[in-house]
């Protein structure tokens, strides 16, 4: 198993020499604004560093529970796609400095894999949507072909989560960026969680802001001191709140209750589609960045990127 991060490049920038694992010190702004400026092609930022957590709770009481759907997306990346780009048996390894289960690894976007019940394209959702985004693609390429992720699942029981994520970050000295939606090579952090206000089968990314609610998004701001990170928000919430123009559940909904309950038999049988979709949205993320990310998830649902895409467990596709 990839253990280690792999050992950084150096760029040259101005008279000085810079580590491509390194944090700069702008924000999207001043000396890369300008590269952009004076070139034909956006630049390339490789081997940025990405944090992805997924929430969950800990325990055998809590597997398959909505609460940890966090936990389940995450894991699936990891074992499924992450593994196979890589050609490594990527395995969660738990770290009890950093309060949790932990993997590293690095992954390019020009690369093919298969999984049980799937086989990924090289073309990620973008190059899939038009032939005119694929050939843009073709042509510049995508911000971060080459990216240094690091997955974290927490075992401190959701309330406490950030106990887990300040950990990983003082131990890696991880700077996060100050503009989540800027393209640079500053740290990034994504926090993989459910949510009760989207219905099954929706996904939305959220540049920054507001724990929205949810406990372990809450304590990560404590605890890191900062609303300045990326969430991509599953959804969990009951079909039927949302029906016929409803906003969600109704009142009195005993909300602790449903969250830690299991999936039903119809969301079940629909999981192995949405991690599927899950594991698109989070490569959209990884090279392309949360804008671009956030366009695509927030203007579809699990049923429109199978019908679009056609990319059901059921029918596999080259």
């Amino acid at each position: 198993m990839l253990r280690v991060w792999c050992q950084p490049q150096l760029r040259q920038r101005g008279n000085v020499l810079v580590s491509a694992f390194s944090s700069s010190a702008d924000d999207g702004s001043g000396e890369d604004n300008e590269k952009a400026a004076v070139t034909s092609s956006p630049p390339k930022y490789e081997h940025v560093r990405k944090l992805i957590v997924g929430l969950g709770n800990p325990g055998d009481k809590f597997v398959n529970t909505r609460h940890n759907i966090g936990f389940v997306a995450v894991r699936h990346f990891l074992e499924t796609y992450a593994s196979r780009v890589t050609g490594q048996h990527l395995e969660l390894q738990h770290e009890p400095g950093n309060h949790g289960d932990v993997a590293r690894f690095r992954v390019a976007f020009q690369q093919k894999a298969t999984d049980k019940n799937y086989i990924y394209p090289v073309d990620d959702l973008v190059n899939r949507s038009s032939k005119r985004a694929k050939e843009r693609t073709l042509k510049e390429g995508v911000p971060h072909e080459e990216v240094n992720v690091a997955v974290l699942l927490p075992k401190t029981y959701m309330n406490c989560s950030g106990t887990a994520v300040r950990a990983f970050m003082q131990s890696h000295r991880w700077r996060i960026k100050k503009n989540p939606l800027a393209l640079n090579r500053q740290d990034e952090l994504l926090v993989v969680t459910d949510d009760v206000a989207l219905p099954f089968g929706e996904c939305r990314f959220k540049a920054k802001g507001g724990p929205g609610g949810q406990n372990g998004v809450r304590d990560i701001i404590k605890c890191t001191g900062t609303e300045r990170f990326a969430r991509l928000r599953i959804g969990v919430g009951a079909p039927y709140w949302f029906a016929g123009g409803k906003s969600g559940a109704p009142s009195g909904t005993a909300m602790d209750k449903y969250v830690l309950g299991r999936f039903n038999g119809d969301e079940q049988e629909g999981m192995p589609d949405l991690l599927h979709y899950t594991n698109e949205l989070l490569r959209l993320y990884l090279h392309r960045g949360v804008a671009q990310a956030t366009t695509y998830a927030n203007s579809m649902d699990l049923e429109r990127y199978l019908k679009q895409y056609g990319a059901s467990s059921k029918t596999r596709h080259q």
